[in-house]
């Protein structure tokens, strides 16, 4: 009984990726904000005409108990090859970059250079947007990775020197807060070393 159920819930979800086909993002749940979607539609447009690699995004809040690797076997069947597909599912605290060809792109740097620094800590801060902010930012790198391999240049994705110019900002507010924080340390130190010799 519980096979069967399984079952069908599988089959309720493939049938609307099989409904969703012609598309490149796959949001049941509307997880992905609708620029961001739009974006993703355009950029993979254009990447699978010059490189002939189809890039998915897929959302979703939760599996509804289906196993995820029961869930991933199935869904790879839907994609055309060759692809590479970002998958989301959020009550599942799940994040996975899956594709037909090793080759593709550099997933772990995608992953932990990319998506993890976004990853909200707290289960409050596991907005749409800031979701959508973790997907989109591995997506756009992604793009690059499949671009440089196939030696194009995708016009409709994000600049690479305004990804450089985000990466030095943010340097420098981690450089900024860390400067913070050992003055602060400072500070208390010093405090604690009168507070001795008083």
């Amino acid at each position: 009984m519980i096979k069967r159920i399984l079952l069908y819930g599988i089959l309720v979800v493939l049938s609307f990726i099989h409904l969703s086909a012609n598309s490149f993002v796959l949001n049941p749940d509307d997880l992905l904000t609708q620029k961001s979607s739009e974006f993703i539609e355009k950029v993979s447009q254009e990447l699978f005409q010059k490189t002939g690699v189809n890039l998915y995004v897929y959302m979703c809040n939760s599996l509804d108990g289906i196993e995820y690797l029961d869930f991933k076997e199935n869904l790879i069947q839907k994609f055309k090859k060759p692809f590479t597909a970002i998958v989301l599912i959020k009550n599942d605290k799940k994040i996975d970059i899956i594709s037909s060809q090793d080759d593709l792109l550099n997933k772990k740097k995608v992953y932990w250079e990319y998506m993890v620094p976004l990853i909200p800590t707290k289960d409050s801060e596991l907005t749409p947007q800031a979701l959508s902010a973790v997907v989109f930012n591995g997506y756009i790198e992604s793009v690059d990775l499949i671009a440089d391999k196939f030696n194009v240049k995708i016009e409709h994705n994000i600049p690479k020197d305004e990804k450089g110019a985000k990466a030095i900002a943010q340097l420098i507010l981690y450089v900024m807060l860390f400067s913070m924080l050992g003055i602060v340390a400072f500070m208390y130190i010093v405090r604690n070393k009168r507070k001795t010799n008083g």
